[in-house]
């Protein structure tokens, strides 16, 4: 047989890469204790370790405000938190182990080490033990979309009135959103907007895509590499970017007319865990739990994991490692055995919301216990695939847990999903797996999240769970009771959710003034209807004393407004809320929080700087400026934005934006970077503003 020139380069690069990493591996060092933890009394934070590990960066006061939703405020951190002790990390490196990350959770240290360097390590008096890390040979794949099984694209909702005119505004994502009934939700003007979503996979090339490149990105890490970059970069796989990237557009993607994401108002954090290399020398399940970790602390609600792990190989890439690998028939599918699985637990204990994909491991025959690591996890949502007829995938993993809990909890559409691809701009691709059905499962919990932002993860998974919708096939004996271990459930859908909650609102405003008048506007939704004459708008000029509005119905569908009265000065700050009570006497707060928070904003925010044919230009405020300066503007319909910051001499610096927006409020903010991503000198630079043609220039002044 005659080999491919291909094929031998694959093998001798195996061969090289094998050779250079001959008797090392990759461990967990475990350790007694944490002594700055066991004997914190620094007084100079009020014996508090709480503001400690605030002010030293280790967590952050967004995750802590979650972690209040299921934690006593007199435990809401624990020793658990603090960091791995720093002089047991130098004292294995001084014996020559060469750390590569650590865990808070478990606290560990992960060492790639040879045998004699691993007898050190357990000869360490603070040295608990020791384990070989689980390496993954193939921890996710993209399924060839079936070319015998059609999609649909309906032109009209069949659950609700739509706020677009038909199905074209989602392109051909249209089908895998409607199944679990988005659009609907979407059309209230419910977009996932306050929620921080976290994703876990290979790597993420979004600047370079129509559908992503102005997603709201708020932290990335790459966690195989240890910077900041979780796109493609030397040393990685063409490929390795490819997966993540088609799993953050199904959540987070916009681009109209193609592909819309469930929660694409939402922001996200990226960590790039898992390794796409050109062989199979593979380390991941220590990646993915240090990815969580740091995403917990810095404060997610929601975390998207498409990625899982089974049987494990030894590094040199062949024949499986039957020591540190995962086995159903042995029992390893039981939520405490796996570290990722424990993570996960952790984190949903902590607050987050955890939605890990179930696997693509097949059910042959209807077999049982084909799922994934860590989708064994107690308290989360482990997701597994339907097509768009609500029929099972034949690649859906199945449960139960080794410890009888069902598995799937529920299931998405998982079969040809409309995705973006790498390189872009504009690829995209039909794309297959419980990877797809897992952030339409997530965005779900995060449009939930956007408007009960106190709920718990069992309040969402409870919620999602009882609002399922069973499929039932007549010649399907799994679909004949409910739950099950093929569907879990039901498969997810977001309109149902929303609606058993009775009474929600996007928690957003918009403005705008008509005859010298100012008028604030939201959105309210009640299953029994909105009683506007017992509603009411509160608004004030010093957040102290608050003068009461009426409200009134406007043109748009479910919108609800009240005018200000006595602004008389742009510098001026407004503060106000809604409180909007329905037909059966339910009362809803507008932001949700109402008076304790409500929504602030400056007075230029509420007058135009001019009318031009389609848009709204505010003053940038502030101006001048040293953080960050915001660009807002109303659109009056959908429209081809461009924002560009030019210098005096007329030099473009920066894109701010450039892309389709939909109608209504827009803000963005320019914190005086460069296209190179430094910071531009200080000095009088121009704000270009284009709508559909027309343009006005904003002056702003930047000082270091």
């Amino acid at each position: 047989m005659k080999l491919s020139s291909a094929f031998l380069f694959a093998v001798l690069l195996s061969i090289f890469l094998c050779t250079a990493a001959y008797g090392q591996n990759r461990y967990w060092v475990f350790f007694k204790n944490k002594p700055e933890a066991a004997g914190f009394t620094d007084f100079s934070y009020g014996g508090s370790a709480e503001r400690y590990l605030v002010d030293q960066g280790v967590l952050t006061t967004r995750a802590i405000d979650r972690r209040l939703k299921v934690l006593p405020a007199s435990n809401i951190v624990s020793v658990m938190d603090f960091p791995v002790y720093s002089g047991y990390i130098d004292s294995l490196e001084r014996a020559g182990l060469e750390v590569i990350g650590t865990s808070r959770w478990f606290n560990a240290a992960t060492v790639l080490v040879d045998s004699l360097q691993l007898t050190k390590a357990r000869r360490f008096s603070f040295v608990k033990g020791t384990r070989r890390v689980a390496v993954s040979r193939v921890p996710f794949s993209n399924l060839e979309y079936p070319a015998n099984h059609p999609r649909l694209l309906y032109k009209v909702s069949s659950a609700g009135t739509l706020s677009h005119a038909d199905s074209t505004f989602y392109g051909p994502s249209f089908t895998q959103l409607e199944l679990s009934g988005i659009p609907q939700v979407q059309s209230l003007g419910i977009n996932g907007q306050g929620v921080l979503i976290g994703m876990l996979d290979a790597g993420f090339r979004y600047e370079t895509h129509d559908a992503l490149k102005n997603i709201k990105i708020v932290g990335e890490h790459d966690f195989i590499q240890n910077d900041s970059i979780t796109a493609n970069q030397p040393g990685d796989s063409s490929d390795q970017d490819n997966h993540g990237t088609s799993t953050l557009s199904v959540i987070g993607g916009y681009a109209p007319g193609n592909l819309i994401g469930v929660s694409y108002g939402s922001s996200f954090m990226l960590a790039k865990t898992e390794y796409v290399p050109v062989t199979d020398y593979q380390w991941e399940e220590d990646n993915w739990v240090e990815g969580l970790e740091w995403m917990e602390s810095r404060g997610v609600d929601v975390v998207s994991s498409s990625v899982g792990y089974s049987t494990f190989v030894y590094p040199n890439g062949y024949g499986v490692d039957s020591s540190i690998s995962y086995f159903y028939s042995r029992g390893d599918m039981n939520g405490r055995t796996s570290y990722a699985s424990r993570a996960a637990t952790i984190a949903a204990r902590l607050g987050v919301v955890v939605v890990q994909a179930n696997g693509n491991e097949y059910h042959p025959n209807n077999s049982l216990g084909t799922l994934i690591i860590p989708a064994d996890a107690d308290s989360i949502i482990s997701v597994g695939a339907v097509d768009f007829t609500g029929r099972l995938a034949i690649f859906s993993s199945t449960g139960p847990t080794n410890d009888g809990r069902i598995k799937p909890d529920l299931v998405a559409d998982g079969v040809g999903d409309y995705v973006a691809v790498v390189p872009g701009p504009d690829t995209y691709a039909y794309e297959s797996g419980t990877s797809f059905a897992t952030p339409i499962t997530a965005g779900i919990a995060a449009l939930i999240l956007s408007v009960r932002p106190n709920f718990t993860p069992m309040q969402v998974i409870n919620l999602l769970k009882n609002t399922a919708v069973q499929h039932h096939g007549p010649t399907d004996s799994t679909t004949a009771t409910y739950p099950n271990n093929f569907y879990g459930w039901g498969i997810v859908n977001a309109w149902d959710a929303i609606k058993a909650l009775g009474f929600v609102s996007p928690n957003v405003f918009t403005v705008w003034t008509t005859n010298s008048n100012s008028y604030v506007a939201t959105s309210a939704y009640s299953t029994s209807g909105v009683n506007v004459s017992l509603s009411r708008a509160y608004y004030s000029f010093d957040g102290v004393n608050y003068s009461s509005a009426p409200l009134f119905a406007t043109d748009t569908a479910d919108q609800y407004a009240f005018r200000i009265s006595g602004l008389k000065s742009l510098a001026s700050s407004v503060y106000f809320y809604f409180d909007f009570t329905d037909s059966t006497g339910r009362e809803l707060s507008v932001p949700y929080s109402g008076a304790k928070s409500p929504f602030s904003a400056p007075g230029w925010e509420l007058y135009p700087q001019e009318v031009t044919r389609n848009f709204l230009l505010y003053d940038n405020y502030p101006n001048p400026f040293n953080t960050g300066t915001h660009v807002s503007f109303v659109l009056k319909s959908a429209s081809n934005v461009n924002i560009d910051v030019y210098d005096v001499l007329g030099r473009k610096v920066y894109t701010i934006f450039n892309g389709t927006l939909q109608p209504g409020f827009h803000d963005f903010v320019w914190n005086g970077n460069s296209a190179d991503g430094d910071q531009v000198a200080s000095g009088a630079y121009l704000i270009k503003v284009e709508v559909d043609g027309a343009f006005r220039v904003l002056k702003s002044l930047y000082l270091k």
